[in-house]
């Protein structure tokens, strides 16, 4: 069966619609599949974006923090140094404050959380050096504070502050030396140059924060770019395959179909050169049912339209014969016959004799008035036959009866024949010559017998 198949689709020729539509379907969707994956790709690689900015602005801010925090206390401690009455706390409780509650911004505390954040190597070292230097400035705040505490004891519930001890040396000073020495802790040029330090270091930092973010979201970006060309790409592919697709389909498939709905209507042959494998086959087996179809008319068509006892036409055909003729341009001979003694020898010899006979009569009529290439000789009823000869003489016809009265006598048959003749067919008119001929070949019949009755036949 396979080996049929396989000899069918070479002699159809066409590609088969399964061999095409197969890779298309899994090309189309593996297209369909790198497309989702591009844009999932795409929308991954943006939310990493937004976060790396997101983050690398935390990030400064923590940085900033630094700055801010080491300002605040710098600020408070220098404040509470040089106020005149040392017995007010406020900027002293204001520093206490500031170490206690925000210990989020402490330097240490953010040079903590940067060594967790995933930043380069260059913020972090900045970070670093700024924390280290803050951290030295409130060690310096805090003795400041702790000499003027030694100088002028305070009531106040310092918490959070935790001061260091003071040596014997700076113990046994007095109150103008621990208040001059404190002042000149927080004033001096070593001390102030450190606020710059802290300042620049952070700084630094930032910009090191920014330049990597600035990195990351360029190569960000070119790699969004990137996804986005190869999702264009993918997509035009996509689109232009789908074209393709519904091309093929149409012009090998929609459009033989649709023509062959025409030809099916208009009782047509299918054109089996054109289309895919499948659509030649159905043109193939419309076109084989055709052919059979038209094999069982011509069965059909021949099986009502013949005698089948002497395969001449019928009366069918001849009424047919009779008006599908022209009207003008040629001579024409009706003739009509009947067969003389049927029911004699019917009677006397059966059936199947009566039968020869009217073979015999048809194969006289056809051999003497038949036209080559026209079926122009009828039976027309039981025993009663009809000829129809066109562009013939009226010498020629005159020729043709002598020779179907010696064939009679070679078929021992007996047929009464009447004729209608017309030079021009335009001036006659057929069913006028079919009554003349029909009236001639009855004075022929009647004539037959009264010259068998006066022989004693």
């Amino acid at each position: 069966m396979n080996h049929l198949n396989a000899q069918r689709r070479r002699r159809l020729g066409g590609m088969s619609a399964k061999v095409f539509a197969l890779p298309m379907a899994v090309l189309i969707a593996l297209l369909q599949v790198t497309i989702i994956v591009l844009i999932v790709v795409a929308n991954l690689r943006n939310a990493d974006l937004s976060r790396t900015i997101t983050d690398y602005s935390r990030y400064e801010s923590d940085a900033s923090q630094l700055v801010a925090g080491a300002s605040v206390l710098n600020g408070t401690a220098t404040a509470y140094v040089q106020q005149s009455d040392k017995s007010d706390t406020g900027a002293l409780l204001g520093y206490a404050n500031e170490l206690r509650d925000h210990s989020a911004r402490r330097p240490d505390a953010i040079a903590g959380r940067f060594d967790e954040y995933d930043v380069g190597p260059e913020a972090k070292r900045h970070i670093h050096l700024a924390e280290t230097v803050a951290l030295e400035m409130i060690e310096i705040q805090k003795h400041a504070i702790a000499l003027l505490l030694s100088a002028y004891p305070s009531s106040d519930v310092l918490t959070g502050l935790e001061l260091p001890t003071l040596p014997e040396t700076e113990e046994a000073m007095t109150v103008e030396e621990k208040t001059a020495k404190a002042v000149n802790l927080l004033t001096n040029p070593s001390y102030t140059g450190r606020m710059g330090t802290v300042s620049e270091n952070v700084t630094n930092g930032v910009q090191a924060l920014r330049d990597e973010s600035d990195e990351i979201v360029m190569n960000g970006m070119r790699s969004v770019r990137r996804i986005r060309i190869a999702l264009l790409a993918t997509t035009s592919v996509y689109s232009v395959l789908l074209l393709s697709t519904f091309l093929v389909l149409y012009f090998l498939m929609v459009s033989p179909l649709d023509r062959f709905v025409r030809g099916i209507a208009a009782d047509r042959h299918l054109d089996e050169d054109k289309g895919l494998y499948e659509v030649r086959r159905l043109a193939h087996s419309y076109n084989a049912l055709l052919s059979r179809r038209e094999s069982l008319e011509t069965v059909l068509r021949f099986a009502a339209e013949t005698d089948p006892l002497t395969n001449l036409p019928n009366r069918y055909r001849f009424e047919q014969y009779f008006y599908d003729s022209g009207k003008t341009g040629y001579s024409v001979a009706f003739l009509v016959f009947d067969v003389n003694h049927l029911k004699e020898t019917n009677d006397r010899m059966g059936h199947l004799a009566g039968d020869e006979l009217i073979k015999n009569a048809a194969e006289c009529i056809r051999d003497c008035f038949g036209i080559p290439g026209e079926n122009n000789c009828f039976r027309i009823g039981g025993d009663e036959f009809a000829a129809i000869v066109k562009r013939v003489s009226q010498a020629e016809m005159d020729r043709r009866l002598e020779w179907f009265a010696d064939r009679q006598k070679e078929m021992k048959v007996s047929v009464a024949v009447g004729l209608a003749y017309a030079e021009e067919i335009g001036d006659a008119d057929f069913r006028d010559m079919f009554l003349n001929a029909d009236r001639n070949m009855y004075s022929d019949k009647m004539r037959e017998h009264g010259e068998r009755k006066a022989s004693g036949a």
